[in-house]
């Protein structure tokens, strides 16, 4: 897929090469050094700010689709939406989340990164499941926000578990509660 930084950089590298093509139309050169050059190098920063999709751990069934349209929650639903497209500017995915779960070290670069997600069935409930790399921050620090914050961060109507599936990996399954049916 065309990205939002490519269309710049193509629309730049045109419009320059034009200019100077038309070297001999002093108008046209000028339009073309002047409009190309700034957006050859902004296309060039967005490519260098750009933060990918994170990828899916493994394939959506329709029934996980089927829960997914029936059970998610709002949060749910903006995690994968933010996790799916690209970003541009964003230190890491999900960088402010992340930050207010007091998950981030020192400095921007120790923010822990999303290495793949996943969407399943718990029990018939609908799940999201983040895996992140924790080898820029202990996973204790994990378990200390997980009693802290992470329980009742993503909404009431999701339970959270946090599990290590590996060493330096931390996984967080977000899980949406079913409605209670009531018989009157």
């Amino acid at each position: 897929p065309v990205t939002l930084s490519t269309l710049p950089l193509i629309g730049g590298a045109l419009v320059l090469i034009w200019g100077l093509i038309e070297y001999n139309n002093p108008t046209i050169n000028l339009i073309g050094y002047s409009a190309g050059i700034p957006l050859l190098l902004g296309g060039l920063v967005m490519k260098v700010v750009e933060l990918k999709p994170v990828p899916p751990m493994y394939e959506v069934t329709p029934e996980v689709e089927k829960a997914r349209e029936e059970q998610s929650t709002e949060i749910q639903q903006q995690i994968v939406t933010d996790i799916t497209k690209y970003n541009y500017g964003a230190d890491a995915h999900l960088d402010t989340a992340l930050e207010a779960l007091k998950l981030k070290g020192r400095t921007d670069a120790e923010l822990p990164r999303i290495k793949g997600y996943g969407e399943e069935l718990r029990d018939g409930r609908y799940t999201l499941v983040l895996k992140f790399d924790t080898s820029r921050l202990p996973f204790e620090r994990w378990e200390e926000s997980y009693d802290k914050k992470m329980k009742t961060f993503f909404g009431r109507d999701v339970d959270v578990e946090l599990t290590q599936p590996e060493p330096n990996m931390a996984q967080i399954a977000i899980v949406a509660k079913l409605e209670e049916v009531t018989s009157a």
